[in-house]
Formats: C-alpha cells, structure tokens, sequence
C-alpha cells in the first residue's frame, strides 16, 4: 500500500484519464457510485505500478522514489483489485502487466471520449441460420465496432431475426418464414423512423445465407447513411479498414446470347459454369465477377466494398439493356457478407431485372433456388 503523499493535480489527471473507473482489466467499475445505496461518494485506491517504496510490492531501490509522484506509475482501482495486486497475488501482476492494463484503459477512455456530439448510431443486427450453426449477432458483441467514428444511439440493438427458428437452409419452408419475418421486422421497426427521419445513421451488422443478405439489402438500398460491417476472419474484427489498396475485378461475358440469363459472382469462392447449367440448363447466358483468386476474407477494407458496388451497378445496366428489363436474373453467389448486402443496395427495384437468388447446399448436393425479389 503506499505511503507517500501524492499532489492533487496528479490525482486529477489520474482520474481523468481513467474516467473514475477500475482500471483492473475486465473489471472498469464505478469509483464514484454506490452500487446498493446510489450514493455517489470517492470508492477509488490510486496504486503504484512500481512501489514507492524498495521493499513494497515490485519495488526497487533506485526507482521507486523516482516513481512515486509518476502518473506513468499509477493506476486508479477498487478496493479488491488493489488489495488483490498488493498483497494476495503479488507475483502475479507484475510490472509489465499493470501497464498493459493501464494502457488498455486509458487508451479506450481516451477513445470513446473523442467521438463528436453528433456520432450516433442505431445498431441494426440480423441473423438467421446458415447450415446446421446459428450465428450469434447480438449488441453487446458487436458495440465496441462502431468506436471511434460512432457511439451506440441505444442500449440495445434494432434486432431483424426471427427468434429462436428451428428451420434450417436445406429446408423449403426456411426461406419463405425468413423473408416475410424479415419484411415484417423492417417495417414494423425501421420504416416508419427513416420516413419520419427519426433515424440519422445506421450501422448493419448481419450474419445469414446470402439470398436472404441480399433481400435485406433491397431494403436498405435508398438509405445513405448506412455503414455495412463485415466480420473479418483476420485480424478477427467486424470493421473495413481505411487502406486504399485495390482489388482488381474482372467481369466476363458470354460468347453467345439465350433466353436465360444467369449472373456468377465468385468473390469468396469459384462457381464453375457447370454448377450453374445443371440447375437452370445449357441455354443460358452466363456473366461472371471474380477476382484472381478467390477466398472468403479477400475483403479488408471500405475501398473493395466500394469498387464492387461501381462494377456491380454497371454490370446491372448492361445485362438489362441487352436482355430486357423483365427478363429474370438468375443469381448465383459466393461473395462476403457485406458484399451481398451491398448487391442488394444496389438493385434498383423500379429499374433493374427481376432477381431469382439461389443458395448452395451440401444436403441437397448443389445450388436450388432460394428466393424471388420482383421488380416493381
């Protein structure tokens, strides 16, 4: 425990830089409220990293005067954590590790504390079953991807699944439960705050098969302040970076034109032709968006999203132009998440072709159609 006298100033910086809370990692309590009573009153210990004295918990001779008065050398705890760093479990918190967790918390404060007044955003999470797992999406696992740009506008998510479903992919029933679910949900909880403007800015967060990615993207498509996350495999997070490196699309098109037209986007994977014909025949026409090599986290940062979205829109344009706006589009994805959302938002439904999405199931040996979105 210490016992050197330390200025108030230091104290005041302590505490600002720690925002009254435990700076133990994990713990990141009130110092300041009462949890039982409410009452509001100082709870807080400042403790040293290294001792203030020698002989004190990771002390040392010559730099534990220097230290004593350091704010690099103090953190503000509870009382259980700071009795717990210096005197039940002294060997294992040593110095290196209490800065980590001093870095930690103050780093975070100083980063929630550096969003603008006007950053909020409402947290929109959509799930549905993929295979035999069930995604989980909730607000408390995704909040902290909205810092620093943004802050939660709620304490809770604007939640679009359908709850606890049993259904699976594999069956036929799953996928018209799922869309009317999905229609029902955004009108009953979205539409009516973006006519009304109630609703400034969202941020997307969705985990299901891609047809149904793509149907919510329809939804959304005329809504401009709108963030799309994607959960990147790795670095593990749900955000696109800011790098500006590009990702070199190609688009082919068919030597010779049928009634059929089908649409092969192989971004996270290959869809070879032949997977394609066996479901809707040999007289169609086949247009692909690939990259050179597909994987399913090519998807790193906002400028990939965005390059797509251009090549998708024009792509869009130029199949309808030649087939007709009332010809169906037969879509055949293996993209990432956000890029089938960010397909959906771009469909135009007064405008495009009528969209027919298929799904690839192992159970059924192949892609079956999935879902109908009709132009209007």
């Amino acid at each position: 425990m210490s016992v050197s006298y330390i200025p108030q100033p230091v104290k005041f910086i302590l505490w600002g830089k720690s925002a009254g809370r435990c700076q133990y990692r994990g713990c990141n309590k009130s110092l300041f409220i009462d949890a039982l009573t409410k009452g509001e009153y100082n709870q807080s210990y400042i403790a040293h990293i290294v001792a203030d004295v020698p002989d004190g918990p990771r002390g040392d001779k010559v730099r534990s005067p220097l230290l004593k008065q350091d704010i690099t050398n103090l953190m503000l705890l509870c009382d259980s954590h700071h009795r717990k760093i210096d005197k039940d479990d002294v060997a294992g918190h040593t110095e290196s590790l209490l800065l980590e967790m001093k870095k930690e918390h103050e780093d975070r404060i100083e980063k929630v504390t550096d969003i603008a007044y006007d950053m909020q955003s409402y947290i929109i999470t959509y799930k549905a079953n993929v295979g035999v797992h069930t995604p989980v999406v909730t607000y408390e696992s995704v909040r902290e991807y909205l810092l620093p740009n943004h802050y939660p506008a709620q304490a809770s998510a604007i939640d679009l699944s359908l709850s606890n479903s049993p259904q699976r992919d594999k069956n036929a029933t799953f996928w018209q439960a799922e869309m009317e679910n999905l229609e029902t949900q955004f009108n009953e909880q979205l539409r009516s705050k973006l006519r009304k403007n109630e609703i400034s800015h969202l941020s997307l967060f969705a985990f299901a098969p891609m047809p149904l990615l793509i149907k919510l993207g329809t939804l959304l498509n005329d809504i401009q302040t709108i963030e799309v996350h994607q959960p990147v495999r790795s670095p593990k997070t749900w955000n696109l970076s800011d790098d500006q490196d590009q990702v070199a699309y190609t688009v082919t098109k068919p030597e010779k034109l049928h009634p059929i037209v089908a649409l092969n986007i192989s971004l996270s994977a290959t869809v070879t032709s032949d997977r394609i014909t066996s479901v809707i025949g040999e007289d169609c026409s086949i247009y692909t968006i690939t990259i050179p090599a597909p994987f399913n986290d090519y998807l790193k940062n906002k400028v990939h999203l965005e390059d797509f979205s251009v090549v998708v829109r024009q792509l869009l344009n130029e199949i309808k132009s030649i087939h007709g706006g009332t010809t169906p589009l037969h879509i055949f994805p293996a993209m990432p998440i956000a890029a089938a959302i960010e397909f959906g938002r771009v469909w135009m439904p007064k405008a495009d072709m009528p969209l027919e999405i298929y799904d690839e199931n192992t159970f059924s040996g192949g892609f079956n159609k999935a879902i109908e979105i009709k132009n209007t």
